[in-house]
């Protein structure tokens, strides 16, 4: 015969073990190509100091002051800790509840005939000294309760609201690093385009040098009726020109600045570099594109999207639960006494027992719960799809980008270089007195343009690699 304690043990262990309804989550196949245009990836482990690869100090300094700083980033951070307090209070609704609570009250029964009839039983006197009902009667009640709960997960409805609050804290924590991807890319971004508008502004003042020497060669041939008054406004109007875009490069570099500040956990006010410091040009790297298969694990989106559907499919088997009894194990021991000098262990009230609740009729609500988790898991499947689509665009974007603004950067500097030798030319016969100086004024302005023309390259090309190491997902 088996001993009754061994069958109780069985029975306690499958109450808590259980059994787990719903689908269980398997990560989805990311649809990415197998090589990116042709180029032959490499397997590379995320650099989290991608950014020093330009190779300027001032750039460095900026980012770790952004990463200890940032608004968004440390609001993404606590986005991250508020996911981690939901799970473990999905943990905690898996454990036994236990509460007390201790209460005095001071109480009166009015009412002549109900009065009379529980002052026995309250230890009072049935009728007043002079023989009428009382009107009332006041006692005191002293009461001390400790109660305890324990809701068996029999369905697995804890386990997978826990696993729903998990998936959430990964989710968290890819938006956490998306966040610090796109804070990182902001600032190198911003920094790079203060450079470019700084040495742009150093050729537009040398552009207004020009034209004001212009101005005055037109001022001189208009005195000795050399030049019309045509010429003349014409050159005086190109001098204004030269003014107006100064003013737009210095709104410009302004506006960069307090970009920057802001980024870097600054106030606006406050300048975050010195225009004395740091290189003056980015080094541009060869990029690595890596293998399309580890976008699915590095991109921060993607991940994220990943995280969102877990938590969709974990929240259908819990709405599945609700379709079954739930058993809930409840005990109570209190104490209730009218006079302290009564307070004792006889004066207990103790309860303790199962209670089995069995889902009947909801008026269609659980179904409706149910569909609409079931809705919300296809959601989340199609937006991981698009997410994945969209990051490959973006990549794909991005490399096109590289490669083109690369063969530019190399046109730009070949017709720089050209245009510095024709200078070069110019000047010769103008001190040989061959030539006027309008000549050797329009080469110089031609060469600065052509200057400017490489510059933007330049800083086209770091812009355009900050941009791939976002698509790529770091």
């Amino acid at each position: 015969m088996i001993d009754r304690h061994i069958i109780g043990a069985g029975l306690l262990a499958l109450l808590l073990g259980g059994c787990t309804v719903g689908r269980d989550f398997h990560p989805p196949v990311a649809d990415l190509p197998a090589r990116w245009q042709g180029v032959v990836p490499t397997s590379t482990p995320p650099n989290q100091d991608w950014w020093r690869g330009f190779g300027d100090p001032v750039l460095d300094r900026l980012e770790v002051q952004a990463l200890a700083a940032n608004l968004d980033l440390r609001m993404a951070e606590e986005r991250l800790v508020a996911a981690r307090i939901v799970r473990g209070a999905k943990r905690a609704d898996s454990l036994p509840q236990v509460g007390g609570q201790l209460g005095y009250s001071r109480n009166r029964i009015g009412t002549a005939g109900l009065a009379s009839v529980l002052a026995p039983l309250l230890g009072q006197p049935s009728a007043a000294t002079d023989g009428r009902n009382p009107n009332g009667y006041d006692f005191d009640l002293y009461e001390t309760d400790i109660s305890a709960s324990w809701a068996i997960d029999l369905w697995g409805k804890h386990r997978r609201e826990a696993e729903a609050a998990a998936a959430g804290v990964a989710q968290a924590g890819a938006v956490m690093q998306g966040t610090r991807l796109s804070v990182e890319a902001a600032v190198a971004q911003n920094y790079w385009q203060w450079r470019g508008l700084r040495e742009e502004r150093a050729l537009a003042l040398r552009d207004q040098a020009l034209s004001e020497r212009t101005l005055a060669i037109a001022v001189a041939l208009h005195n000795r009726g050399l030049a019309t008054g045509v010429d003349l406004r014409a050159a005086d109007q190109e001098r204004r020109a030269r003014q107006d875009a100064l003013l737009t490069l210095d709104a410009d570099i302004a506006r960069t600045a307090r970009a920057l500040a802001v980024l870097v956990g600054g106030n606006p006010d406050k300048p975050v570099i010195d225009v004395d410091e740091g290189t003056t040009k980015p080094v541009l790297m060869a990029p690595a594109a890596g293998l399309p298969s580890d976008l699915a694990r590095r991109r921060p989106d993607i991940l994220a999207a990943e995280a969102a559907l877990h938590a969709a499919t974990a929240a259908i088997g819990a709405a599945q639960a609700d379709f079954y009894p739930s058993l809930n194990l409840s005990g109570l021991f209190g104490i209730d006494v009218l006079n302290l000098t009564d307070f004792g262990w006889d004066a207990r009230t103790t309860s303790a027992g199962p209670m089995l609740s069995i889902p009947i009729f909801a008026g269609g609500r659980l179904q409706r719960q149910l569909s609409l988790r079931r809705s919300e898991e296809r959601s989340a499947a199609l937006t991981y799809q698009k997410t994945v689509r969209d990051a490959w665009r973006e990549v794909d974007d991005a490399l096109t980008m590289v490669r083109t603004l690369d063969r530019r950067r190399a046109l730009a500097e070949a017709n720089s270089l050209a245009q510095a030798q024709t200078v070069m030319a110019v000047e010769a016969r103008y001190r040989r007195g061959d030539i006027a100086a309008a000549p050797l004024i329009n080469a110089q302005a031609t060469h600065t343009a052509a200057e400017r023309a490489h510059l933007r390259q330049i800083i086209a090309g770091a812009l355009a690699r900050i941009q791939l190491h976002v698509a790529l997902g770091g």
